[in-house]
């Protein structure tokens, strides 16, 4: 799927050998509004497209179309039927309406404005999806006004939670990166992204999932790495467990399509609302795409975590329980039942003060993405401070935070970026004098933000949470999850849990630790 961008733009210069319809890049002249239904009408009878292959007059009557909303939406679909054209051989041309994800070769047309046209190639042969003299669906080898086609807006608009950006059906499972519809810090609407992976009966058949796994990554610096754009770390949850989920995980904001906008690190309000409104648009996804209807059945969500991630999915919990957005019947649809989650800063006030009486740890790029974090989730509390105020002048000089923003590099690579400016990973050579000064008036702000993004406080939760930590982890302090795991029990929340690993030593081989973990069903 990550390649499939490369894939249609090599397969447009190659002439057609195989029994299907290879696609190009699309050139038309309409303007594709993402996420918005159409009618596909014939110019030339007037006549419009089902998803059973007929034609119809009436508009009430016709099926509804989406487009594949990428840089090529050379995917067409209504609901979950694709359409497209092909070759079989023996069979010859047909218009082919299937649940597997196809592409198809959609081009401008040359006689009518604004319209376009289907094309094939078939080896030699070259074919036009037309109407004929009769009614029904043809297939012309010359370009004339019988084979252009417009998009006419759907009568009924529903309210579209999200846009497609890639499909791809396999054996098995089917994979989708959405867009989707959030809001920023200032509550302004932003566009987010993530990835959807959901087991299936055959290639591109019905879902087959139990359950809903939301899976909330850890830091990633590098815009590459995000679920929507590279293989996530997490879905190996999915790829290896005998037990399929529908498997959710945002990018973030800031993040994939969303790259450029301030992500709002750790701060779980915003976080949570990003990553509980991509939930809901799956919902609508799922079922207008995939024919399953978590509203209609016992479908439980559990939700896990590793580092940043397991902040996050914790935020999430407490947004689905606690939020004025979220009502009791929605809350009965999504089922929240478990989270699990590890190694979290649940305590980003006491994680940042650790590392300053720290001063050595092994990720030192966490403490620049917590200052900028606060300043992009907190404004009102900054006024005109910037995250660079906070820093000593090597790191300043060597451009540490846009090389951050860059999103061009990984947290191991940043982290060297500041050992090679600094001259070690140590906060007391990153840090200024005043940032260093629990009492300056630059700490106090920061202490501020920080303080207010603590998950333990005015919340009891309902549903289970399994808390995991390793007592060696070196960059997370273990004091985060006994801080959570007392103030919750203390609390009187009976459904708690604390699992305390030795075996691995460190954060990141604890997180394959943790892994191994939710891949054998611990999460379930």
């Amino acid at each position: 799927m990550r390649q499939l961008k490369i894939i249609v733009s090599v397969l447009a210069l190659c002439l057609c050998t195989t029994t299907q319809a290879q696609n190009s890049v699309m050139q038309v002249d309409t303007t594709i509004v993402p996420g918005v239904e159409y009618l596909l009408r014939n110019v030339s009878s007037g006549l419009f497209i089902t998803r059973s292959g007929t034609l119809v007059t009436d508009p009430i009557q016709a099926d509804s179309w989406r487009f594949l909303s990428d840089e090529s939406p050379t995917m067409i679909h209504s609901n979950r039927i694709f359409l497209f054209m092909a070759n079989g051989g023996v069979t010859g041309w047909r218009v082919n309406l299937t649940g597997e994800a196809k592409t198809q070769e959609i081009i401008k047309s040359n006689d009518t404005q604004g319209a376009f046209k289907f094309r094939c190639k078939y080896m030699l042969d070259t074919r036009y999806l037309n109407v004929q003299a009769d009614s029904t669906l043809g297939f012309a080898r010359t370009q004339d006004t019988t084979s252009d086609w417009q998009l006419v807006r759907a009568p009924e608009q529903n309210a579209h939670l999200y846009r497609l950006l890639t499909v791809e059906t396999k054996s098995g499972s089917t994979q989708f990166t959405i867009g989707y519809q959030s809001v920023d810090v200032q509550g302004n609407p932003v566009e987010l992204s993530g990835f959807i992976v959901l087991p299936t009966s055959g290639k591109g058949g019905m879902c087959t999932a139990d359950h809903i796994l939301f899976s909330t990554h850890y830091t990633m610096a590098k815009n590459a790495q995000v679920p929507s754009m590279a293989d996530p770390y997490d879905a190996l949850t999915f790829t290896f467990s005998s037990n399929k989920p529908v498997m959710i995980e945002p990018d973030y904001m800031g993040y994939g399509i969303s790259f450029g906008h301030p992500h709002p690190y750790i701060e779980p309000n915003i976080m949570a609302r990003n990553c509980v409104d991509m939930l809901l648009a799956t919902h609508q996804l799922l079922r207008e795409m995939c024919g399953f209807d978590v509203s209609q059945g016992n479908i439980p969500t559990y939700g896990i975590g590793y580092s940043q991630g397991g902040s996050t999915i914790l935020a999430v919990q407490k947004y689905i329980e606690t939020s004025e957005n979220i009502s009791d019947s929605l809350r009965q649809v999504i089922k929240y039942t478990r989270t699990c989650a590890a190694a979290g800063p649940y305590n980003p006030l006491a994680t940042y003060s650790q590392y300053l009486y720290q001063d050595d740890i092994s990720t030192v790029c966490a403490v620049p993405l917590l200052i900028s974090g606060m300043i992009d989730a907190f404004p009102e509390i900054f006024d005109t401070i910037r995250a660079e105020d906070y820093f000593s002048e090597a790191f300043n000089q060597a451009d540490i935070l846009g090389l951050m923003r860059s999103g061009n590099y990984n947290t191991d690579e940043i982290d060297l970026l500041i050992k090679s400016a600094c001259g070690a990973k140590k906060v007391s050579l990153m840090l200024c004098e005043e940032a260093q000064d629990v009492n300056s008036d630059l700490s106090q702000k920061l202490m501020k933000a920080l303080g207010q993004c603590n998950l333990t406080r005015d919340w009891v939760p309902q549903a289970e949470i399994r808390f995991y930590h390793n007592t060696r982890d070196d960059v997370v302090p273990y004091l985060n999850t006994i801080s959570a795991y007392n103030a919750f029990s203390n609390n009187g929340v009976s459904n708690v849990t604390l699992h305390t690993s030795t075996i691995a030593s460190g954060h990141i081989p604890a997180a394959i630790e943790f892994m191994a973990r939710m891949i054998l069903g611990n999460y379930k």
